[in-house]
């Protein structure tokens, strides 16, 4: 038994450095070589740990419940594109886009997800932290040709979007393999992201909202499945379902939230500090709590966002004037010797700061660092 403990942790150790590196070099690791990799690595797995789950007699109904589900999604989608539009898909239906994008991911969808159900029979916390973490990746790599992962603005996307969305449905994922098999989940995700390479036009549904559906529905499907077959012998306590609720609900609670501070788009925003300006009341890696700029009004000594030379630059107004009935605001880092050049009008600034929070900026400066010197 502890034998195959270890053989599981080393194997799924492997898959997440090997994903790890994937998610970083594009150009080597295409979707077709990253198909033939975890495709030869389900294999090796499979004749090393030879686990087999014991599937609820309800797991055919599941697999249809799941594709009518992930049906019901891309309808939801859609209807959003509705009110926001429509764009043209980026890659176009055809026989170079199934050679290169539909059969690999396809391929990668089913294999990943055989590894999931390999490595949940061994029933041990950390093999499920490391299936989590291995799905995530395989995630992040899918949706990498969504956002161009070579520049940091679009790492941060994955990384503030597409992660925690990530999350959530993989920890469906892995409630649905463990209770119903591998199948129902291969079938919703073939559902849920092949869309994307089949039909010719995609809804314009800006990423938060993308992001929220994709952290809501798995709770809903959750929900549905714990309804539709709470009779079944699998069913927990109620107890133990309780506390899963509210957890889930906690977690998608947090994840929302901070998906819209990282979004900047709603009341509250925030933002790293990535230079020494401030230093002394805000310092570099603090991350700044700022509420967004709707025409309040703005005192000297407040310490303002504000958008300059495609640069957003927190720092304390010094002065202000109003000149033909226009506010300018004058402003100066608290490090800076000088106050900055010219001045700043209401069209200008984002938001007013609230509060800092210390060094959580730290990893986000790094990462720009690897990028900046790549």
């Amino acid at each position: 038994m502890k034998t195959d403990k270890i053989k599981s942790y080393i194997l799924e150790t492997i898959i997440c450095i090997v994903l790890f590196f994937a998610l970083f070099v594009p150009n080597i690791f295409t979707k077709i070589v990253l198909a033939v990799i975890i495709t030869f690595y389900m294999l090796i797995t499979r004749k090393i740990l030879q686990k087999r789950n014991i599937l609820s007699m309800y797991h055919k109904q599941a697999t249809l419940l799941m594709a009518l589900l992930g049906a019901v999604y891309l309808m939801i989608f859609y209807l959003m594109g509705l009110y926001f539009g429509y764009y043209e898909a980026t890659v176009k239906f055809s026989i170079w886009s199934i050679l290169n994008y539909i059969i690999p991911i396809a391929t990668i969808i089913i294999a990943s997800e055989v590894i999931r159900s390999i490595f949940l029979a061994e029933k041990s916390i950390i093999s499920k932290i490391l299936t989590i973490i291995a799905m995530i990746l395989i995630d992040l790599i899918i949706y990498a040709n969504i956002y161009q992962i070579t520049t940091f603005d679009g790492f941060i996307n994955i990384i503030s979007f597409t992660l925690f969305a990530s999350i959530a449905c993989n920890l469906l994922y892995n409630y649905i393999s463990i209770r119903f098999g591998c199948k129902p989940v291969i079938v919703f995700r073939l559902i849920t992201v092949l869309y994307a390479y089949i039909i010719p036009i995609i809804p314009d549904v800006y990423i938060f909202f993308r992001c929220f559906l994709r952290i809501l529905y798995p709770y809903i499907i959750y929900l549905i499945l714990e309804k539709c077959y709470s009779k079944d012998n699998f069913v927990v306590a109620s107890k133990d379902k309780k506390k899963t609720i509210i957890s889930t609900v906690i977690l998608i609670t947090i994840m929302t939230l901070l998906i819209m501070l990282i979004s900047c788009k709603f009341k509250y925003g925030i933002l790293v500090i990535g230079s020494g300006s401030m230093t002394g009341t805000i310092n570099k890696g603090d991350a700044v709590v700022f509420e967004s700029y709707d025409n309040q009004i703005i005192s000297t000594g407040q310490v303002i966002i504000f958008e300059k030379n495609n640069m957003s630059i927190v720092h304390r107004v010094i002065d202000i004037k109003q000149v033909d009935g226009e506010y300018r605001y004058y402003t100066k880092g608290d490090a800076n010797g000088q106050a900055d050049e010219g001045y700043i009008t209401n069209n200008e600034i984002l938001g007013i700061s609230k509060f800092r929070i210390i060094y959580i900026g730290y990893p986000t400066l790094w990462l720009r660092d690897i990028f900046t010197k790549t």
